[in-house]
């Protein structure tokens, strides 16, 4: 019969069998090949620059919170770090950890390693993971990613925040980078990085990108498909929200709420009038965005403006 420290090994070899086994949790297919890809950098020290597209609800902060527990555990006899930015602190990065802390919490070999402290570091034996806000006013500058460097929802980071402030954290040890996030325009951090990661993959075969949509999804969670197809019907297809969020199509930032189709739908087809005809419905929209639309990529970002409808 194998020792416990005989299994314990054989589980970290393998970031897939690592949390079926000991986390309970058998990852989905599309999760398996970013797990790997991450690990297979980070283990091989090749400073790759990786880029994961998943749609909303499909598993990718469940997929973070797996793969930080297994390269903690793994490199638990390393001083190491990992470093994690979010677009803000209240809510995204304290979900972050509450996620983490539920993982490690019922994975059997890491809950009797890990402990917190300073309220936004997690240790499992000498390895630590940082949790950092990546907000326009955040104090970062200091951090070290020996290990790691991940940016969630990278479509909502500053690109010169980004470059100025973070991205030299992986400078030292030239560590594996990993955006996650979810499409919206072309102009975002999430999508300069998918770009450049897509021309170095071309180059040398390295697969570099994941980028699923809400059809990947479907075949693994048929659930998932009938909510987008409610989605789809509602909306349309050609909603921004629907391209983005569940199909990983990105919007021109600057036309691609109103493509021609959208805009011919709101031209009417009969002459001025001076006051509406009795009996139909004519609906107002007005624009309630704050005064600075410019002051951050996150605001208004869903194009929703207010509708008052008159008889």
């Amino acid at each position: 019969m194998a020792s416990i420290k005989t299994i314990i090994r054989n589980l970290l070899t393998d970031v897939v069998q690592f949390t079926q086994h000991a986390s309970s949790l058998k990852l989905r297919d599309y999760q398996q090949d970013v797990a790997r890809s991450i690990v297979d950098s980070v283990v091989g020290k090749k400073g790759l620059t990786i880029v994961v597209v998943f749609p909303r609800q499909s598993g990718k902060n469940e997929l973070q919170a797996q793969v930080e527990t297994y390269l903690l555990s793994l490199f638990s006899k390393i001083d190491c770090e990992i470093v994690k930015v979010s677009p803000t602190w209240k809510p995204q990065s304290i979900n972050a950890m509450r996620r983490l802390e539920r993982v490690l919490e019922r994975n059997i070999i890491a809950r009797v390693m890990w402990s917190k402290e300073s309220g936004y570091i997690y240790k499992v034996g000498l390895a630590r993971i940082f949790f950092l806000s990546g907000s326009p006013t955040a104090n970062v500058v200091g951090a070290t990613a020996s290990l790691l460097l991940e940016c969630d929802e990278a479509q909502d980071v500053q690109i010169t925040k980004w470059d100025k402030e973070i991205n030299p954290m992986a400078a030292s040890t030239n560590a594996t980078k990993v955006y996650w996030g979810t499409a919206w325009t072309s102009q975002t951090l999430l999508a300069r990085e998918k770009r450049l990661a897509r021309e170095l993959q071309d180059k040398d075969g390295i697969r570099r990108v994941f980028e699923i949509n809400a059809d990947d999804v479907r075949l693994e969670v048929p659930e998932y498909g009938v909510f987008v197809d409610q989605e789809i019907a509602k909306l349309g297809r050609s909603h921004p929200f629907v391209r983005t969020q569940y199909f990983s199509e990105e919007i021109d930032a600057q036309g691609g709420m109103f493509p021609p189709d959208r805009l011919a739908k709101m031209q009417a087809n009969h002459d001025p009038r001076l006051q509406p005809e009795a009996g139909l419905l004519y609906a107002f929209l007005i624009d309630i965005a704050g005064e600075d639309e410019a002051g951050s990529q996150s605001i208004d970002q869903t194009g929703i403006k207010q509708t008052l409808f008159a008889q």
